[in-house]
């Protein structure tokens, strides 16, 4: 169980979303480290693990109009991000001022209402074994560990990825969109 945590905290590191982009795109753009936003996103994913965690205890994660309000949610907040992206000239929001960096992470974090769900099942498994804590604080530290690796990882390569970052983030943006759809349908 805890080689699985660990595992699955390397890889959603990997698995870049809104606010992620925006740390990313300040990284780069800047080339100093933007730690509010850094702050504000892990604080966000702290938030929803901790709210799936206690949710797994509870009847309410259970209750299907529960989980499709946070499922449509999190559809309109992805479409209005990925709508946001695909149709600027630019890259969205530019360099950022620090004050405004952890609000709008948390806030792009905190609008990905499914976490809660993605979360909760990643921990079930641990709650039937009564080691949650021990799955979670595993889960958590690893992917803190893995997202600064990767962040330190494309600090060093700024130059490649600067040139071609709007289009991995396009490309990012349209899945979101596919994403935003799909869930949509799952709640039809």
């Amino acid at each position: 169980m805890i080689l699985a945590m660990f595992v699955t905290g390397i890889l959603s590191a990997f698995a870049l979303g809104p606010a992620s982009f925006s740390i990313i795109r300040s990284l780069v753009s800047r080339r100093s480290w933007p730690w509010s936003s850094i702050a504000g996103f892990l604080l966000g994913d702290l938030i929803y693990i901790l709210l799936a965690a206690a949710l797994l205890r509870s009847p309410l994660l259970h209750l299907h109009w529960f989980k499709n309000l946070l499922t449509l949610l999190t559809a309109l907040a992805l479409l209005i991000f990925s709508v946001h992206v695909i149709f600027s000239k630019s890259p969205t929001s530019s360099i950022q001022t620090p004050d405004t960096g952890f609000r709008k992470s948390l806030a792009l974090t905190l609008s990905n209402f499914h976490l809660v769900f993605i979360y909760a099942g990643l921990f079930s498994h641990a709650l039937e074994t009564n080691t949650l804590l021990l799955g979670v604080s595993t889960y958590v530290l690893t992917f803190v560990a893995s997202f600064m690796a990767l962040l330190w990882s494309l600090n060093r390569l700024h130059g490649p990825i600067k040139k071609i970052l709007r289009k991995i983030e396009v490309v990012a943006a349209c899945g979101f969109f596919c994403f935003s759809v799909y869930l949509s349908m799952e709640i039809l």
